[in-house]
């Protein structure tokens, strides 16, 4: 039979590969393959067939052949080495382990990777990706092939489903949700009732991807075990029917990706989903670059291979770092954000800078530009086509989550490349990169200068200029200049009609790296750095610095901000700070919201997020790892950790107003410092001073 569809997941267990793909018309078919892990041997005072004829009499090994594979991706060379299959994947790492401490036997190379990624690297298949396969009745396949990927903004036909579970030892109930995660179907009663229904639910839908916290998913899986529960459409003597060949996503995840950003992800990786939705940006792109690798013939080393040694003279004379111009503190008219679009990723493809590429002007296009190209000519794609889309529209969404999936690899490349943890990596083309990223922003300051602009603020990849006199065609026309001149894409990302760049809060008169805010032509406000960009800021307090920064925006002038607005700003100030005092803000925009990135437990101390946490397991709520833990400051001076805040969910009672009157007035102070002197004491306030000696209730 022919099948053709989307690779779903795969699962490697004894001598096989087992397949799941959906088909266009929302069938899920299970392929098996064969498969038997390899790994390389290099041999040591012997030649290979000598090696190759020791480790035939192993039992476990399947079969062995001397192949000559490149012996590094800086290409200095071929090596002759024993190519070893081992029977089933169960034994591999017994027999890769014995392999490696023969004393015939030099060094050991792809030995450290996923079964799934070196299946698939020898398969060529991208997980997520179209394949096409043959197979016989059985479901064995006899050939497979993948397909074309496609530049489609909609993702493949995956499906998903998303549930919250609360499973006690008699009663119980799952809710399950839609892709907005909205409530959509609760079984709640009898627990084997509630099991049976939504497993038989479960089966109906019959998901790819399943999104759930990680106890929820146990705690079900667990108990359909205990009860033997089964789907009604299940062969008999099997175990629940839940999880196998589908991948598991939390909540958290989920929301940061979506199912479109998902697929981008996994097909940058070419790991599946249940492998690689939660890996740090630096492993997706190991995993990558050892997929290549083995496509290419390439010996992997192993992760731990690779440790640069750098002389501190070697560092002084080569290792300069990236260029940034501190920010010119105060306010400023009629600027510009000029933008090198994806400076580091292009310079890797347009200079051609790679791991074996460094200092050789005619190398062929070096190992990282390949997967470089792929992933920002689609993330630009994107990019575009969102452009043309209504903003929130599904559509919009996708193109969004795709972009920004992209964009947490292409920004970690460069800097990945140089890092003590990429086993391929090298120090010469980081710094390269580093180097050539210099120049361009020098190159761009040069010709901003030559036509009589007046550089603000230069960080890596981004330039402030302004020049009074000067339109946004003047600008537009600048950017193009320069872009020619550097031999890299610049754009005016934004014009600003006033722009304030904010100073260190340590250090007022040195500017702080990415904290300002301004207004464009089209009047929007723009916002880097601030309180009000930070998640753990109470709505109260980001709404407060919001009218603070409007105040100062709102004038004509940077002279009249300076003055007017200054004044402006105060009162909206103390026009907050009174409404705490009177007690007239809901407690809903007072709460604190702070990710729980651990359990409790695992924490040293108690900061606000923790303590709340615990206080509602006390209570009995459960509070998952990544979850987010709202809470409100109650007494903030208090020795003992649960006095100082409670958890948002027992809304009511007193609140610390003198805390969140210091949380108002160190917003302000932070949006004022280009304007206060050390005289003003930074916003002294009287019905702040006036707060500090109050308790009241809120």
């Amino acid at each position: 039979m022919r099948v053709e569809g989307w690779l779903t997941d795969i699962a490697l267990r004894g001598d096989e590969a087992i397949l799941w793909v959906r088909d266009p018309s929302g069938g899920r078919i299970r392929l098996t393959d064969r498969y038997h892990p390899d790994f390389y041997a290099e041999p040591r005072g012997v030649e290979p067939w000598e090696l190759k004829s020791l480790l035939e009499e192993h039992p476990k090994i399947r079969g062995i052949a001397v192949e000559t594979r490149v012996s590094s991706i800086n290409r200095d060379g071929e090596k002759t080495v024993a190519r070893v299959r081992v029977g089933r994947v169960e034994d591999f790492r017994q027999v890769s382990d014995q392999v490696e401490t023969l004393p015939l036997v030099a060094r050991v190379y792809d030995v450290d990777l996923p079964h799934e990624l070196r299946y698939l690297s020898e398969r060529g298949l991208t997980p997520m990706g179209r394949v096409e396969a043959d197979a016989d009745e059985k479901g064995d396949i006899t050939s497979i092939r993948p397909l074309e990927a496609d530049l489609e903004a909609e993702p493949p036909p995956i499906r998903t489903l998303i549930f919250e579970a609360e499973l006690g030892e008699e009663h119980g109930s799952v809710t399950a949700m839609n892709h907005l995660m909205k409530a959509e179907y609760t079984f709640e009663g009898d627990l084997i009732t509630v099991l049976h229904d939504f497993v038989d639910y479960f089966a109906d839908v019959d998901p790819d991807v399943v999104c759930s916290s990680q106890d929820d998913l146990e705690r079900l899986v667990s108990l359909c075990r205990l009860h033997g529960v089964r789907s009604s459409g299940q062969e008999s003597g099997g175990g629940p029917i839940l999880w196998e060949g589908r991948s598991h996503l939390t909540p958290h995840t989920y929301r940061r990706l979506g199912i479109a950003g998902l697929v981008e992800r996994v097909q940058f990786t070419k790991a599946p989903p249940r492998l690689s939705a939660d890996w740090a940006a630096g492993k997706c792109i190991d995993s990558r670059q050892c997929y290549d690798a083995r496509r290419r013939g390439i010996l992997v080393p192993r992760a731990d291979d690779y440790q640069p040694v750098t002389t501190l003279a070697e560092l002084s004379d080569t290792d300069k770092g990236a260029l940034i111009l501190a920010p010119t503190v105060g306010v400023h008219e009629n600027v510009a954000l000029l933008d090198f679009e994806s400076m580091f990723p292009n310079l890797i493809i347009r200079r051609n800078i790679s791991y074996e590429t460094t200092g050789r002007p005619d190398a062929p296009e070096g190992f990282i530009a390949g997967f470089t190209r792929d992933a920002l000519g689609r993330r630009l794609h994107f990019k575009r086509l969102r452009r043309g889309l209504r903003r929130g529209s599904e559509r919009w969404l996708w193109c969004e989550e795709r972009q920004t999936a992209l964009k947490e690899m292409l920004v970690v490349i460069y800097g990945y490349s140089g890092c003590f943890a990429n086993r391929f990596g090298s120090m010469d083309a980081y710094m390269e990169i580093n180097r050539q990223a210099r120049d361009g922003l020098v190159a761009a300051m040069n010709v901003a200068r030559s036509h009589g602009y007046s550089s603000l603020y230069g960080n890596n990849d981004s330039l402030f200029v302004t020049r009074p006199d000067a339109l946004p065609t003047d600008y537009e026309a600048l950017a193009a200049e320069i872009a020619g001149a550097v031999g890299l894409p610049m754009a005016v990302d934004d014009v600003f009609r006033l722009l304030v760049l904010l100073p260190k809060k340590a250090e007022a008169e040195i500017g702080a790296l990415n904290r300002y805010y301004g207004v464009t032509l089209a009047g929007d406000v723009v916002c880097r750095g601030i309180e009000l960009r930070r998640h753990n800021t109470p709505p109260y307090v980001a709404e407060a610095q919001m009218r603070v920064i409007e105040a100062i925006l709102g004038c004509a002038s940077a002279e009249e901000a300076a003055t007017v607005g200054v004044q402006r700003a105060h009162d909206a100030v103390e026009e907050a700070c009174a409404g705490l005092a009177e007690g007239s803000v809901p407690q809903e925009k007072l709460r604190v919201s702070t990710i729980l990135r651990r359990s409790p437990a695992a924490y040293s101390t108690r900061p606000g997020h923790v303590a709340a946490a615990e206080a509602l397991a006390m209570n009995g709520t459960r509070v998952e790892e990544d979850a987010v833990v709202d809470y409100l400051y109650v007494d903030a001076g208090s020795h003992n950790p649960f006095r100082r805040v409670k958890p948002a969910a027992y809304a009511g009672g007193r609140v610390d107003v003198g805390k969140y009157v210091d949380l108002v007035r160190k917003a302000a102070e932070s949006v004022l410092a280009p304007f206060e002197s050390p005289a003003d004491e930074a916003l002294t306030i009287k019905t702040t001073r006036l707060l500090l000696t109050r308790d009241r209730d809120v």
